[in-house]
Parts: structure tokens; C-alpha cells; sequence
């Protein structure tokens, strides 16, 4: 796999001045469902394909960006992908005014690629043979990084609507002050998320590594006379 990770953050801070909850202590709606509050989708990626450079040129790229010195590179797929959690915020205060009973509006999450881009050597014509082979091997790969973020979009949705740490209007948080509220909030936010996205790295890192292995570009240059 081949990418990038870009990680953004952003919040809204709502108040709310009506009687969803019984201020003193944060009583919650039993008739709310917490899991509507979530949100997560995937942007579909359209892959481009480019045929304009060398062999030489590819092999820099894919050097630079990974560090990996091959031999021989012919293609190389490099893919970004990008995480944006957006949450909005809202909040009573007691009616003593000693605290504030804060939830969550909704979280919503976009986890998808900004861009998937295949790389083959302008050396090998187009429909030649070595240019089909790079092509089946680096769509594999195109395969492997769609697949495993669908894994894993899907698990941080089951995460974040599994949770009972995260605050909502049925179960309602008691904080000192709105930016506490807000902090704890984010933090709860991401001991959820971050482990996800470290487990998604790791598995598509290795899972793109069983294609780019010595052996098998022995087998599939061994697919054509013509290098």
C-alpha cells in the first residue's frame, strides 16, 4: 500500500436552552436512540491511471515516498487516504450554576482515499504484455487498499455506536464547564478512533507487502519474454 495519512479534526459548540434533560443531574431521555448521533461514510475514489513516465522516474517515486531501493519497479499504486471526524456539542447548564450537563449532537466521520493514482512505465506499450502484467499486479493493490479501508470504516462505525463512554442525550455527562466538557469529549473521541486507524495501517502496509516480495515479481516477470 501507498499513501498518505491525513488526520483532521474540527468542532461546533452548540448551547442548548430548552429541556431535553433535568439539569441538576443530567438525567437522560430513555426514549432517545445514541446511536443516531453517528455518522460514517466513505467518498467513492475515481483511480487514474498514468503512462508518461519512465521506469527510472517510478522507481524514485516509490523510493522516496517508502523507502523501499527494489531493483526493478516498473508500477507502483500510490493511494492517500483521509480522516475527518466532525462532532457537534451541546450543553445545560445546572440550575444552580455549579456545572453543566453535556452530550453529543452527532459525529460525523469521513474516512476515504483523496486520491488513487497507478503508476506504469511508459517503457512497455499499452496492451503489451509486460504492461498488462504491471497493470493486473497494481490493481491488486487498488483492490487490497479499497477493501481493507471498507473493513475498517465499518469497524469504526460498530466501534463508536457500541460505546457507553461517548455523552448523549440519553446518557448525559456532568462537567465543570463547557470547555471541559468539550476536552473530555474529544479525548473519548479518540481512544475510540485511534486504534482503528493504527490497526487499518498496519493491516493494509502488510497485506499490499504479500504482493511486492521478491518472489513474486520473479513470477510475474516470468509471465512475459519481453522486459
Amino acid at each position: 500500500m501507498k499513501f498518505y495519512h491525513l488526520i483532521m479534526g474540527c468542532f461546533s459548540l452548540a448551547m442548548v436552552c430548552g429541556p431535553p434533560l433535568h439539569a441538576m443531574d443530567c438525567d437522560g431521555d430513555r426514549h432517545f436512540n445514541p446511536k443516531s448521533v453517528f455518522h460514517v461514510i466513505t467518498h467513492p475514489v475515481q483511480v487514474i491511471h498514468f503512462h508518461n513516465y519512465t521506469t527510472h522516474q517510478i522507481e524514485q517515486m516509490r523510493n522516496v515516498k517508502f523507502h523501499n531501493n527494489l531493483v526493478h519497479s516498473p508500477g507502483v499504486t500510490l493511494a492517500e487516504h483521509e480522516f475527518k471526524m466532525d462532532y457537534q456539542i451541546g450543553g445545560l447548564e445546572h440550575s444552580n450554576g455549579d456545572g453543566f450537563c453535556v452530550w453529543v449532537d452527532s459525529v460525523d466521520v469521513s474516512f476515504s482515499y483523496s486520491q488513487m493514482n497507478v503508476y506504469i512505465s511508459s517503457q512497455y506499450p499499452e496492451g503489451s504484455c509486460p504492461y498488462r502484467v504491471i497493470l493486473n499486479h497494481e490493481n491488486q493493490h487498488v483492490a487490497i487498499d479499497k477493501r481493507v479501508l471498507a473493513k475498517y470504516r465499518l469497524r469504526i462505525e460498530r466501534a463508536l455506536k457500541k460505546s457507553r463512554s461517548i455523552p448523549t442525550k440519553a446518557h448525559p455527562m456532568s462537567v465543570v464547564s463547557m470547555n471541559n466538557g468539550k476536552a473530555i469529549i474529544a479525548a473519548k473521541l479518540n481512544q475510540i478512533v485511534d486504534p482503528i486507524l493504527r490497526a487499518y495501517k498496519n493491516e493494509i502496509t502488510r497485506e499490499n507487502g504479500k504482493l511486492d516480495t521478491p518472489a513474486n515479481y520473479r513470477r510475474t516477470q516470468a509471465l512475459c519474454n519481453n522486459w
